[in-house]
C-alpha cells in the first residue's frame, strides 16, 4: 500500500544518516534518529537512547504507549519539519518540529553531555514559519484559492498580477513524492517562492497540492497518469481558460521537470517548457546515483548498510528482476518500469517548444551528467536555453561546502537570480 509519507521519496531525501552543519551536529543527528526510532515503531531502540533514570521511567511499552496515543490524536507520522537546537548549561536541548496528517507536534529532547536522552516533553506545535524573499513584493498581486481535478479534487492557490492584464501565466508541476503546492522540504517552501516572486513581476502563477498528499493511500492505480498527468493537465485547462492568460509556460521541478515534456505534448497549446533540476536519465539511475552519494557522506556502518541494501534493490529494479506489484521506497516496482520507457529528450525533440533548462552545481540529487546530457542534445537548437547555477542545490537554494540532505533544514529562499532569469525568459518567449 502506498505510504504518504514514503511515495518515490529518494529524490528528495532527508536520509539520517547525513550530519547536519551545525554547531550541534550530534545532538540533531540523535535527535532525528530518536524521532524516526518512534516513527517506526522501534521503541526498544529508542529507550536504549535514554539516560539510566530515564530509562527505567519510560520503558519501550510506556514510549509505545504514547506514540500510539499522539498518532490517534493527530493522525500518522508523515515527516520532520524542522529541527532546532541551543544550549542550556551542560544540556543540548533540540526541537524537532514533526508533522503529522492532523497537525504539527514540537518534540523536546533534552541530551547531557553522552549524547543521552536526559528529558522528553511533546506539545502542540504548528508549522515552522518561513519569511518571505527581498523579492516578493505583495502589494503586486492577490492570492486565490480555487481547486482543480475532476474525481481527485486538489486545492490549489493562483497568484494574479495587479494590474489590466492579460499577463503570461505558468503552472508549477512538483517533484517527486506528496508534495503540498508550496512543495515545502524541510524548512524551506521553493514553489511558494517562485509563485510570489514570479507573480510580483507580473507573471501569473497556478500551483495545486498533489494527489498523492491530499488522498496518500487511496490513490490507485499507482501510475504516472494518476500521480502526474492527469492532474498536471487540469491545471493547465483551468489556466487556459482564464481571460487573464496571455501565453503559458509549465514549469517542473525535479521528477515533475523530468515529465513536463510529456505534459506539453498532452497539451499542445502550451507556448514552453522550464525544466528545473529535471533528470534526463531514468528514475533509477539518478537514484542508484543519489545513494552512492550519500554513502560517501557517512562513516557509519549502519546507515552504509542500509543504503547498500537500498542499492541492492535499485538494481533489482533497474534488471527488471521485482515483480510490478511490489513496493520499493512506497512505489511498486511497475512505476519504475513505466517511468522508464519514457525519455524527456525524445519527446522534446518533437515538440519544438522554447525550453529553459536550469540546474544547481550543488545539487547532488539531479547532477552535472543530467544537464550535459540535454546539453549534448540541443545545444545548437535556438529554442533552447541553459542555466548553470554553481553554488545552488536541488531547490535553487545557496549551499556553502559539501551539499548534503542537512542542507534542506537549513531555512533559505530560491535564488533572486534564478527568479529573475525565469522572468525574463518568460517575458521574452
Amino acid at each position: 500500500m502506498m505510504k504518504k509519507a514514503l511515495f518515490v521519496l529518494t529524490l528528495l531525501a532527508l536520509l539520517s544518516s547525513v550530519l547536519f552543519a551545525s554547531q550541534f551536529t550530534s545532538q540533531i543527528k540523535a535527535a532525528r534518529i530518536f524521532v524516526e526510532y518512534l516513527a517506526n515503531g522501534n521503541f526498544s531502540s529508542a529507550q536504549s537512547m535514554l539516560t539510566s533514570q530515564m530509562y527505567t521511567a519510560m520503558p519501550s511499552s510506556k514510549l509505545s504507549a504514547m506514540w500510539n496515543s499522539l498518532q490517534a490524536q493527530f493522525g500518522k507520522y508523515e515527516q520532520i519539519a524542522n529541527i532546532e537546537a541551543t544550549k542550556s548549561g551542560e544540556y543540548v536541548i533540540a526541537i524537532v518540529s514533526t508533522k503529522l496528517e492532523k497537525g504539527y507536534l514540537n518534540i523536546k529532547i533534552v541530551f547531557d553531555k553522552d549524547l543521552e536522552v536526559a528529558g522528553l516533553w511533546i506539545s502542540r506545535g504548528s508549522a515552522p514559519k518561513i519569511s518571505l524573499p527581498s523579492y516578493v513584493d505583495m502589494s503586486k498581486f492577490t492570492i486565490k484559492k480555487v481547486e482543480i481535478g475532476n474525481k481527485w479534487k486538489l486545492p490549489a492557490e493562483l497568484t494574479i498580477p495587479t494590474g489590466k492584464g492579460p499577463f503570461p501565466a505558468v503552472v508549477l508541476v512538483a517533484g517527486s513524492g506528496p508534495s503540498d503546492m508550496n512543495e515545502r522540504i524541510g524548512a524551506n517552501e521553493p514553489f511558494k517562492d517562485i509563485a510570489y516572486g514570479l507573480s510580483s513581476a507580473g507573471i501569473a502563477v497556478l500551483r495545486y497540492d498533489k494527489r498523492a498528499y491530499v488522498y496518500g493511500s487511496k490513490v490507485k492505480p499507482v501510475n504516472v497518469e494518476n500521480v502526474y498527468l492527469k492532474d498536471a493537465s487540469y491545471a493547465v485547462n483551468y489556466m487556459m481558460n482564464e481571460k487573464f492568460v496571455s501565453a503559458l509556460y509549465v514549469v517542473g521541478h525535479s521528477l515533475g521537470g523530468y515529465l513536463a515534456p510529456e505534459i506539453v505534448k498532452e497539451n499542445p497549446k502550451v507556448s514552453g517548457i522550464i525544466m528545473l533540476a529535471a533528470p534526463a536519465r531514468p528514475l533509477s539511475d539518478v537514484m542508484i546515483d543519489q545513494l552512492h552519494y550519500l554513502r560517501g557522506l557517512t562513516n557509519d556502518a549502519s546507515e552504509r548498510r542500509k543504503i547498500d541494501s537500498l542499492l541492492k534493490v535499485l538494481v533489482s529494479i533497474k534488471e527488471h528482476k521485482l515483480s510490478g506489484s511490489e513496493y520499493v521506497l512506497g512505489a511498486p516496482a511497475s512505476y519504475y518500469y513505466e517511468l522508464e520507457k519514457y525519455s524527456p529528450v525524445d519527446i522534446l525533440k518533437t515538440l519544438s517548444k522554447p525550453t529553459l533548462i536550469c540546474n544547481g552545481g550543488k545539487d547532488y540529487q539531479v547532477t552535472k551528467k543530467d544537464f550535459n546530457i540535454f546539453k549534448e542534445n540541443f545545444r545548437s537548437n535556438k529554442l533552447f536555453t541553459f542555466k548553470w547555477y554553481p553554488t545552488l542545490s536541488h531547490i535553487f537554494t545557496p549551499v556553502l561546502g559539501t551539499p548534503s540532505p542537512s542542507d534542506y533544514q537549513r531555512a533559505e529562499h530560491v535564488s533572486a537570480e534564478v527568479i529573475q532569469n525565469v522572468v525574463k525568459w518568460v517575458k521574452t518567449h
